[in-house]
């Protein structure tokens, strides 16, 4: 089974997924240390990840004390994982803001795991734009006796799904042949399902399921497709071809819905995407190559 990550929960669409008690969460330290606290008091449940809230703190202007963060980490052992205080490339990308980021990040790893009782459960960021040369040091690096065994990969958005395969391509090659070839991967911000399949992630996660069902979509065999009730945008469920309509209400009533619901309520959108991705994580069959070695004939 794939560890999907479900980010964004909370109100309604938390207390559906809870439904799934399998299904692992990530939860930001910044804004959602209720959330995190309310979780950890269900039985069973899936596995955690804590991220740092950087994303936030590159957008919004909001701080992350880094010795706050450790204390919290030091509280609660029980938790799986940790992403370290990385600094995202903000505003834009280019080689100076790459270069900065990788460098601090790097800086606040160190600065971390120098100071937390368990330093393994911390997962050092390599954003996209960054040179290979600091996911080379990462992946070499040796703390105590052991290698990192979890490391975040940041993903290419906005851009074709064949230019992020090239992406993870490059990723794997350097990390099948680093010191540290077992290394365990999460990939930040993914659900194209597709390329999870592709590549040996550990891990993911995204706020798709969420997203989609917010903007009148939900996830399907034949894509992303829209089932909204409002006439004036594109996402309007009668606009769809007849054939596309049946093989979807086909799939929906599979899951157990009716397109009905779908159309008029998007809470029941959300609903039905986390039972397809649920659906996704517990037949998971990674379908990518054994070796990444051919890809130095590409590139």
């Amino acid at each position: 089974m794939f560890n999907l990550f479900f980010a964004g929960a909370t109100g309604k669409n938390a207390e559906y997924l809870s439904r799934h008690p399998e299904a692992c969460r990530l939860y930001s330290y910044l804004n959602d240390k209720k959330s995190i606290e309310r979780f950890y008091m269900m039985k069973p449940r899936g596995k955690l990840m804590i991220d740092s809230g950087a994303f936030s703190v590159a957008h919004s202007g909001k701080s992350v004390d880094i010795d706050d963060y450790i204390n919290f980490i030091n509280r609660h052992p029980e938790v799986e994982h940790f992403i370290e205080l990385d600094v995202i490339p903000y505003p834009i990308l280019n080689k100076e803001t790459a270069e900065y980021s990788a460098k601090k990040s790097w800086e606040n790893y160190l600065y971390m795991i120098e100071r937390l009782d368990n330093p393994y459960v911390l997962m050092p960021v390599f954003h996209f734009g960054e040179s290979i040369e600091y996911l080379r040091q990462m992946l070499n690096f040796n703390y105590k006796g052991k290698f990192i065994p979890f490391i975040c990969i940041g993903g290419r958005h906005g851009v074709s799904e064949k230019i992020q395969s090239n992406y993870f391509y490059k990723i794997f090659y350097e990390i099948e042949n680093s010191s540290n070839p077992n290394v365990k991967v999460h990939v930040l911000g993914m659900t194209i399902l597709s390329i999870l399949e592709k590549f040996p992630f550990y891990s993911a996660d995204s706020t798709t399921w969420l997203k989609q069902g917010t903007v009148g979509t939900i996830l399907t065999k034949k894509g992303v497709i829209p089932v909204s009730s409002r006439k004036d945008t594109k996402n309007c469920y009668d606009s769809l071809s007849n054939n596309l309509k049946q093989a979807v209400e086909k799939e929906v009533n599979e899951l157990g819905y009716d397109i009905n619901s779908l159309v008029s309520c998007d809470y029941q959108k959300q609903y039905y995407n986390i039972d397809y991705v649920m659906r996704w994580v517990k037949n998971y069959e990674y379908k990518g190559p054994k070796s990444f070695k051919f890809i130095n004939k590409l590139f």
